[in-house]
Order: C-alpha cells, then sequence, then structure tokens
C-alpha cells in the first residue's frame, strides 16, 4: 500500500480493531519492543520520538523509564488509535515521569525540525514507507549529531508461522488476493537485513547494527481456546481478508483459521509460539 492507503487503513477497520484489542496485542507484542528500548542509551534530559506509536503503550513505557526532564513524542497516522493513547495517558499520568505528547502524522514527512531527537525509537512502525529511503533520511535530519535510531521489525514470513497461519488457513477456503511484491510497505516491508543494510545506507545513516531476535511469546494462559480466537480472529491479514470475502464462505474460513490457530494452543499456558524480529540500531 502507498502512504494514503496506509493512512485510509489505518484510520478505518485496522485501526479500530487494534484499539479494541490493545490488552491482548501488547500481551504478545510487548516484549520486542523492551528488547528495542534496552538497545539505546539515552541521555539525562533525552527527547526522544516513537515512530509508529499506534495506542501509545510503550511511549508510555518509556516516559516511566526516563528522568523527569526528559520528553517523549509519539507519532502515528491513527487518530482512533492516538485517542486511546492519551486515554491511556490520562489514566496513567501519575506513573509518567518523562513529559508525552502525542501528534497525528506521517514520520515520512519533516514534522520536526532538524536535530530535535537525541534518539528514534520505532516497534514495528517502520515498514510500512512506500519510500524507505527517503522517509528514514527524513527521520535523520530529526535526529541530534550522533543521535541514535533503534527499531524492530518481522524476519521473514516463513520464520513467523504463528503471523502467517491464520491467513493461510483462511486461504485453504477463500481466493488469494494479488502477491506483494518483495519489499513493498506492510508488516515484511523489512524482513530482508540486506533491503535494511541498504535503506540505511542510502539514508545517510552510520554504524548500522542487525541482529537477530528470536523470541517465545505467548498469550491467554488463564482464558479458554475460544475466548482468545474471538479475539485473533479479527486481527491482522486473514481478519481483512475474511471481512471482505462472499458470505457464504466466511463460516467455513473462520473453521479453518479456528483449526490451524488451536495447534498453537495448551490449556494453562494459552496460545504461545517462537517469533522472529530484527533488531536494528544505528546512528546519525
Amino acid at each position: 500500500m502507498n502512504n494514503q492507503l496506509q493512512k485510509e487503513m489505518w484510520n478505518g477497520r485496522a485501526g479500530a480493531s487494534w484499539v479494541r484489542h490493545n490488552t491482548l496485542l501488547e500481551q504478545l507484542l510487548a516484549e520486542p519492543g523492551r528488547r528495542c528500548m534496552d538497545s539505546l542509551s539515552l541521555p539525562p534530559s533525552a527527547r526522544l520520538l516513537d515512530v509508529g506509536c499506534g495506542c501509545g503503550n510503550q511511549t508510555l513505557e518509556w516516559a516511566s523509564r526516563l528522568d523527569d526532564s526528559s520528553k517523549i513524542t509519539g507519532v502515528d497516522i491513527s487518530e482512533p488509535m492516538l485517542t486511546l493513547a492519551n486515554e491511556l495517558k490520562a489514566a496513567n499520568q501519575n506513573e509518567l515521569q518523562a513529559q508525552v505528547e502525542f501528534i497525528v502524522g506521517d514520520a515520512s514527512d519533516s514534522l520536526f525540525p532538524n536535530e530535535s531527537f537525541d534518539a528514534i525509537y520505532s516497534r514495528f512502525g517502520v515498514m510500512f514507507f512506500d519510500n524507505p529511503p527517503a522517509a528514514f533520511a527524513t527521520l535523520r535530519e530529526a535526529l541530534k549529531p550522533k543521535g541514535q535510531l533503534g527499531f524492530v521489525c518481522w524476519q521473514s514470513p516463513s520464520l513467523n508461522p504463528f503471523f502467517t497461519a491464520p491467513l493461510q488457513a483462511a486461504l485453504s477456503v477463500l481466493p488469494a488476493p494479488p502477491p506483494a511484491k518483495p519489499g513493498a510497505p506492510g508488516p515484511f516491508g523489512l524482513a530482508d537485513p540486506d533491503v535494511i543494510k541498504h535503506v540505511l545506507a542510502e539514508a545517510g545513516f552510520n554504524k548500522p547494527r542487525i541482529e537477530p531476535l528470536a523470541l517465545e511469546l505467548s498469550v491467554g494462559a488463564s482464558q479458554p481456546f475460544e475466548e482468545i480466537f474471538e479475539e485473533l480472529i479479527q486481527i491482522g491479514p486473514a481478519a481483512a481478508l475474511i471481512a471482505e470475502s462472499d458470505p457464504s464462505l466466511k463460516d467455513r474460513a473462520r473453521e479453518a483459521v479456528y483449526e490451524r490457530l488451536r495447534a498453537f494452543y495448551s490449556p494453562g499456558d494459552g496460545i504461545g509460539f517462537e517469533a522472529n524480529f530484527w533488531l536494528v540500531t544505528a546512528q546519525r
């Protein structure tokens, strides 16, 4: 998708879905973000930008890590998700140390003055640019000299079977959409480390470091499978495919996804799986 289609998606069904299922998604995806947070070393009174901050969970976690003279700015194209982010900020105000602000906008645009930030962080927010070198060059300009970049993104679909399993199951019933081009904007847009190296080099970043990160993730240890399934079936590409499918095929597609996801479930442990990411750092 180009940037405009991304904006429409994240301000429509996808954004609303992430808001509804924010708690479950944070249980699943907080840890890779924390590993990336741990990779950055920030000075006192830091200025930090969180790109693609979504519902703001990790923006607020950053605010509990930084000192009270620091400031973190979360930016996202999704107004529904930032509405929840501001609600969570208000609800957790007493636990926050650093100042927090949320801004609606496209981080690939020049939203901030040059040399505004000590660091730029992103958990799964930088794979959607339709012109990655230009977008990263814009982000680089927003960094102070020697400023840090740190982000985490997905490795290839073949190394993330839980992510792809619902879609594969749905496609056993539903007609397949046109295949995405390699490196196209989307969850796996930076799955190839050579692409990451090229993008960062073209954008002018120095000292790139790309490390594999494998984690065992889980969710729903205290929940029955049916309850977890009803949330998972509404998230991700399989959800969009089923929602837009022929009504006569929806029940069969749901059943196929149900049976596929059940293989990841153990009573008392919930759904568990190995996920593989790239942990990327670089310097202006």
